[in-house]
């Protein structure tokens, strides 16, 4: 078995550290701290540019849930239809108000991105029943779930992640996210056997703070970050190990 590592990154910087320290793809979004939301579509072409290993880009409108107005869905589909006609891969979704996976938005977002290979991402984790959701990704035809278990943690959400797994046999990739690091990540895979694991590799880094502060509300906060490469290659090492990669 060989685990495929996949790192989110925000940045061109965090992209190529990926690829140097062996990840098999990267997905890329803005704003890490609320989950990820849509990122760019310059920055999304800088990565590609700048590596070789398949990218993948989050395309989430606003940070605040999976349960969409029509203003957020317009953003949504604009953004799956630009990203969709370079043929890059959508880990994208939503959901019903009742927790259920939103069907139509899927079906409109394929159509939009014929091409495209879809990602349903952690709403999943906001649903009402992730089996449920997995039932909906299979008869749409999704062809991979980004998930912790429905859990904060994939550590905490092994035995749904280990019944997703069996459930999409080889009809959906699951994907498993959520704190994924060395010490853990080798324990998920045995104990689930997701064919994938997800996670960020960055690290604050302390600026000297400005003379003019651009955000009144967080004067002396530091939003800098740069590629926490020793992350990725621990995460590798471990599976390397293992026996996994």
């Amino acid at each position: 078995m060989r685990v495929a590592v996949e790192i989110c990154v925000t940045s061109v910087a965090e992209a190529m550290a990926a690829e140097r320290a062996g990840a098999d793809s990267v997905e890329i979004c803005t704003w890490l701290a609320c989950g990820g939301v849509t990122p760019s579509s310059g920055l999304v072409d800088a990565v590609r540019t700048a590596v070789r290993i398949p990218t993948r880009v989050l395309v989430r409108p606003t940070p605040d849930g999976f349960i969409y107005d029509p203003a957020a869905l317009h953003a949504l589909l604009l953004d799956a239809e630009i990203f969709g006609g370079g043929a890059i891969g959508l880990v994208t979704g939503g959901l019903k108000a009742d927790g259920t996976l939103d069907s139509d938005l899927m079906r409109s977002i394929a159509k939009l991105a014929p091409e495209s290979e879809l990602t349903f991402h952690r709403a999943v984790d906001h649903a009402s029943d992730p089996l449920e959701v997995l039932q909906s990704c299979l008869a749409l035809g999704v062809d991979r779930l980004l998930t912790s278990g429905g859990a904060a943690l994939a550590h905490d959400g092994v035995a749904t992640l280990q019944r997703l797994v069996e459930t999409a046999g080889e009809h959906c990739r699951i994907a498993a996210a959520g704190g994924i690091n060395a010490e853990n990540v080798v324990g998920i895979v045995e104990r689930t056997g997701v064919s994938e694991v997800h996670f960020a590799a960055q690290r604050l880094v302390s600026v000297a703070e400005a003379k003019v502060s651009l955000s009144a509300g967080h004067a002396g906060t530091s939003f800098a970050f740069a590629p926490d490469e020793a992350k990725i290659e621990a995460v590798m090492n471990a599976l390397v190990k293992a026996g996994l990669r």
